[in-house]
């Protein structure tokens, strides 16, 4: 091939902007931890409220169904127009939305904040996830898992800083948790006008980048996400009611075993990203569902033994399982769709997760008539099924063109 028919190589992306991830990384800290306080409120509101595990459980539904097909929406439109204010707007939101279903009396007012929450968390996490792109630089999975772990430390604070409130002031005691997420809120309004320069500038050089879409290997992927979620909210939804009720662990002790799942996936975020920069990010993703299977199916065997510190190591081995494809599928769906960014992160992150939403109330339902230990078996096989997804995904076009991210400099990690 001559040199004029040699394909022009691609623009290189800026660099990292670590202080500018860090900051929109404890925004998703904030943001996540709003759903990793309604599952710790479950137990409570099943007690205080008088109401079933598959009623408590359209909580869930109600913050995920709306949400997800708005996260849609938002990511569509974030590809199309500059809507950074959303991150903040987000934030303030959701959390007003939790501490409406510790406030309302109600099962009809507890529904409409929580799809209030979910409606806020749904709307910031595409243009959240498009600006954890932009500044990752290179290191796009170390940088995505970065931002994701900002989630699950969300997730995993949620439950340990809502038990106590709620034990000492009663489900009314969430509503503490909008001092700190506003305070964050008013951190990222300062910071919007470097954010929007820094969109200009990413766009420009994103519209030169070579890469077609490929919407058969994003609908596979997303039948992955789909069910990995599923296996995912079931866990953290029904894992407190099942330390408590199969375990025979005290209230508060559920707490710790929720902080141990989610405290493990984001250890297991952070080596899945570290590898998606050196592997085939596939093989990560199949690797983690296949431990994720095992795990689940192990805290089911083992419930039943009421060893409180074994389903905790149990809980946290799922977690670090379930982590490692967390921040991996992410960029796999970016790769897939290089040229609909927004799109793919509000599939991703949230369409996709409309089924695990959907899933939980038949979850419930399976407890509530099987038992809880049931519940764990149906997780272990969802997992079964995502990996049988997750070996059919094809490989990204853009992976065969893309720099070798192993060799980028260290200066440009987030970490």
């Amino acid at each position: 091939m001559t040199a004029l028919a040699r394909p022009l190589p691609a623009p290189a992306l800026p660099g990292a902007d670590r202080s500018g991830l860090r900051l929109l990384t404890l925004a998703h800290t904030f943001v996540d931890l709003n759903q990793g306080v309604l599952p710790a409120m479950i137990p409570f509101i099943v007690t205080q409220r008088h109401l079933s595990l598959a009623v408590a459980a359209t909580l869930v539904l109600a913050s995920n169904l709306l949400g997800s097909l708005v996260q849609l929406l938002f990511g569509h439109l974030s590809d199309r127009h500059t809507t950074t204010w959303i991150i903040p707007a987000g934030l303030v939101v959701a959390s007003a939305g939790t501490a409406l279903v510790g406030l309302a009396p109600t099962l009809p007012l507890m529904l409409a904040g929580a799809m209030v929450m979910g409606f806020a968390v749904a709307a910031f996490h595409p243009e959240g996830s498009r600006f954890s792109y932009y500044f990752a630089g290179r290191k796009r999975s170390s940088g995505m898992s970065f931002f994701t772990v900002g989630g699950y430390v969300g997730l995993a604070i949620g439950p340990v800083a809502a038990t106590p409130l709620i034990l000492a002031f009663g489900l009314r005691g969430v509503a503490l948790l909008v001092i700190p997420a506003w305070i964050v809120a008013i951190m990222l309004l300062r910071a919007l006008p470097g954010f929007n320069e820094v969109r200009r500038t990413k766009t420009r050089a994103h519209r030169e980048r070579p890469g077609r879409n490929d919407w058969r290997g994003f609908s596979v992927m997303s039948l992955v996400v789909a069910l990995r979620s599923t296996t995912f909210l079931a866990a953290i939804t029904f894992l407190p009611v099942f330390v408590m009720r199969v375990v025979h662990a005290a209230p508060f002790m559920q707490s710790f075993a929720l902080f141990a799942l989610l405290a493990g996936g984001a250890g297991g975020t952070i080596i899945g990203g570290l590898l998606g920069d050196r592997i085939d990010r596939r093989h990560i993703v199949s690797i983690s569902l296949a431990l994720t299977a095992v795990f689940g199916a192990m805290i089911a065997y083992t419930g039943g033994l009421a060893i409180f510190p074994l389903t905790v190591v149990l809980s946290a081995c799922f977690g670090i399982s379930l982590g490692l494809s967390a921040g991996v599928l992410v960029v796999l769906g970016q790769e897939y769709l290089p040229k609909r960014i927004g799109v793919a992160s509000g599939v991703t992150l949230g369409l996709a997760n409309t089924i695990g939403g959907i899933a939980a109330p038949a979850f419930g339902h399976i407890g509530d008539v099987f038992g809880l230990i049931a519940v764990f078996v149906t997780i272990a096989i969802f997992a079964v099924l995502a990996l049988a997804g997750s070996l059919a995904m094809p490989r990204p076009r853009t992976m065969a063109s893309r720099p070798s991210e192993s060799t980028t400099a260290l200066a440009e990690s987030p970490r």
